[in-house]
């Protein structure tokens, strides 16, 4: 399929890879009332609990929604809602159903939606139904919005497994369309259809858009993976010369360097299946990590345990890299649970020339930890960990008191003497700042890939990279089944003009032929277990990226109320901020609702990335977000160099903000961020036609499920350090 096709073209009749037989055609509805709508009784239903969790609905007639009245919600899902960085459409999925909105400034932030999409439901859907929700699957876990090649699109998963996307310049021209439309004229306007739809074979989750390698990605409760990668006609990756291929033969009848040469050339539409080994465990969140040419080379995913899980999308016979929850957790006592992950390139943190300015704390106040999880006592192979949590002293307008969370959770030790101004770090030194040379001086080099083998891939023949040439019995093939596949796992029309979608494990180099079918995915999707289970991984200490990514990249992951950031340098210094977002009872009620208790409501969830100010928003269901500003450094302290942290700016809603009681009593459904509409834009465009000099605003919007909507505009001004909120 061509994706570098104008927005002006007609993209409604493309073929999305599923027959008109295998689905429910979607419905749409275009509202007409003006007015805004009227409540009817409970505006919201008990929905699943956990992640993950067998659980039956209770109320059935939750799925009974209409847009004459309030909408019924999901609840304890991910994300539900999300904003075009193009158009001025707010999207928030309610149960089965995307409510399209134009938002507008205070008091009505929210009017009447403009369009409400019913995405399409698959055979496959209907067959396995959800895990969540038995009595209604087909609920949304999670939307978001991104680019494909040169398309915006809106991505959304269901519990059910269902994953389906919209182009938005469809969206945006149905709803133009429709509004212009003459009452009187015959016809209406072409509404938008689906361009993508699948299923990925149980509760589907974390969602990832590749802009410039045009990839879709998904995460499931099948502990794994799923890639789907559009044929391309502008190969980004340049076909390789095969020299001394003594790669052992695969199922496709060719050998493993010849799968992955045809692989890589992106002739074909692939399925791309990454399994996690047998630690791996459901995957709310995913990212995507880039080469140094801006194409994804890996995927990123956090599962519930805290694992964080690297695989290689391209590299036949590769492992996945497991990198095990913190391990500063020991110095806290409360549960562990991974909730979301962000790779962040080096051009995302904001140069800072001190430690205060960087981590937003004193020097003397920071608390160095290792991988033992006890301060001061370390090993060769330990990891260096910063701990900041004493800047949530310093944030301003704190709603909750750290003095009290703090010592409510039995965590008040070492942060309470740092604070008081005793002064003396975890191992019982002074906390002293030390001036680094530019990390541009060191010597990244010995920093190679995990796998060997492609230590040559930089070398060029004829203009070409050349693939490794590793012997058979290298590591990298004992995962391989190396045997003939059952009927149509052959690849015979490689060199043929037209190629179909197919099929890929790369780590086990197979290409299992799927027949469209309903029951032929399903029993793909079955064999998770054994792929599982087969699966070795390589621990994190142990691996070894490509020089680009170990010195540009870093990990920012969540869990129920910790922010932490990771180089991918496994020697490099991790930075992890605990209890930014608890849950703090602000109305001071004594019953509060079953989500707000913090066995529910702590999870950071929810993930927002805006380069351009240099920010990480980071949600809670609990209703409250976290303004992360991303910094880099030169800086030193306890012996261990500063590259890369982030400092905690604002907590929303502020402290003046729940006195005034405007966070209302009921979890978040969303978080959602887009700039702010330029005056001097057409319709529903964002920008103008020239741009936008800086600074830009942006609005955040939170959407709490009693359908509350707060809205701040957020800048920051060239050369401030400091976020403007209002």
């Amino acid at each position: 399929m061509d994706m570098d096709e104008d927005e002006d073209e007609e993209d409604g009749d493309e073929d999305d890879g599923v027959s008109d037989e295998d689905v429910d055609e979607g419905t749409i509805e275009v509202p007409i009332s003006e007015n805004p709508p009227e409540p009817e009784g409970e505006a919201y239903e008990e929905g699943g609990f956990a992640l993950g969790e067998d659980t039956t609905h209770q109320h059935p007639q939750g799925q009974q929604q209409t847009h004459q009245g309030f909408p019924r919600m999901a609840r304890l899902r991910c994300n539900l809602t999300t904003m075009s960085q193009r158009y001025n459409l707010y999207f928030a999925a309610y149960q089965d159903k995307i409510y399209v909105f134009q938002p507008k400034k205070a008091p009505q932030i929210l009017p009447p939606p403009s369009l409400i999409l019913s995405p399409r439901k698959t055979k496959v859907a209907k067959m396995l139904g959800g895990s969540i929700d038995r009595n209604f699957p087909h609920q949304m876990n999670s939307i978001t919005v991104g680019n494909l090649g040169n398309l915006e699109v809106v991505f959304f998963a269901f519990d059910d497994g269902d994953v389906g996307a919209y182009y938005t310049h469809l969206i945006a021209r149905f709803i133009r369309a429709n509004t212009n439309r003459d009452g009187g004229a015959p016809g209406r306007p072409t509404p938008p259809r689906e361009f993508f739809h699948d299923n990925v074979g149980l509760s589907a989750w974390g969602l990832a858009i590749h802009e410039q390698s045009r990839l879709l990605a998904v995460s499931s409760n099948r502990h794994e993976v799923t890639v789907f990668a559009f044929a391309m006609n502008d190969n980004p990756k340049k076909s390789c010369l095969l020299e001394h291929d003594d790669s052992p033969k695969v199922w496709s009848g060719q050998t493993a360097l010849e799968l992955e040469k045809h692989f890589q050339s992106r002739t074909r539409t692939w399925r791309i299946l990454l399994p996690a080994g047998p630690e791996g465990r459901n995957m709310p969140s995913i990212a995507f990590c880039d080469d140094e040419s801006g194409y994804a080379d890996k995927v990123v995913a956090i599962d519930i345990d805290g694992n964080t899980w690297i695989f290689d999308i391209w590299k036949v016979g590769s492992h996945p890299i497991l990198y095990p929850p913190n391990p500063t957790r020991g110095l806290v006592n409360h549960r562990y649970i991974g909730w979301s992950v962000l790779v962040l390139p080096d051009s995302s943190f904001k140069h800072t020339g001190s430690l205060s300015e960087s981590l937003g704390v004193p020097p003397s106040e920071i608390i160095r930890s290792t991988s033992t999880g006890r301060p001061g006592v370390s090993s060769p192979d330990s990891e260096a960990w910063l701990d900041t949590t004493c800047s949530l002293f310093y944030v301003r307008d704190l709603a909750p008191n750290p003095v009290d969370f703090i010592r409510q959770r039995q965590m008040g030790g070492p942060y309470m003497r740092a604070h008081e101004g005793l002064h003396t770090t975890a191992d019982g030194s002074l906390g002293e700042e030390v001036e680094m040379p530019d990390e541009e001086d060191e010597d990244w080099s010995d920093m190679m890939e995990s796998d060997s083998d492609d230590a040559d891939d930089s070398n060029e023949t004829q203009g070409r990279p050349r693939c490794g040439t590793p012997p058979i019995q290298d590591a990298r093939w004992a995962a391989l089944i190396n045997h003939r596949g059952p009927e149509g796992s052959a690849i015979s029309d490689i060199s043929s003009e037209v190629h179909l979608g197919r099929a890929i494990i790369p780590s086990f180099g197979q290409t299992p032929p799927l027949d469209g079918s309903a029951s032929g995915l399903i029993t793909f999707a079955n064999d998770s277990l054994t792929r599982t289970h087969n699966t070795k991984s390589i621990r994190f200490q142990h691996a070894k990226f490509p020089p680009f990514i170990a010195k540009n990249m870093t990990m920012l992951r969540t869990q129920c109320t910790d922010v932490e950031l990771q180089p991918f340098d496994p020697h490099g210094t991790g930075v992890i901020c605990k209890s930014v977002l608890t849950h703090h009872n602000h109305h001071n009620r004594r019953n509060e609702p079953w989500d707000l208790a913090r066995h529910y409501s702590e999870r950071v969830s929810m993930l927002l990335h805006v380069p351009e100010l240099n920010l990480v928003v980071a949600g809670a269901m609990h209703g409250r977000v976290a303004l992360l500003t991303l910094t880099k450094t030169s800086r030193s302290i306890h012996g261990v160099s500063v590259r890369r942290g982030f400092r905690v700016d604002w907590v929303l809603p502020r402290r003046s903000d729940e006195v005034k009681r405007v966070r209302p009593l009921c979890a978040l459904h969303g978080i959602a961020m887009s700039p702010v509409p330029d005056p001097k834009a057409r319709g529903l465009d964002l920008h103008g036609k020239h741009g936008r000099l800086p600074p830009v605003w942006y609005r955040l919007i939170l959407h709490y499920v009693d359908h509350t909507i707060l809205m701040y505009d957020i800048c920051r001004q060239m050369g401030d350090e400091d976020l403007m909120i209002f």
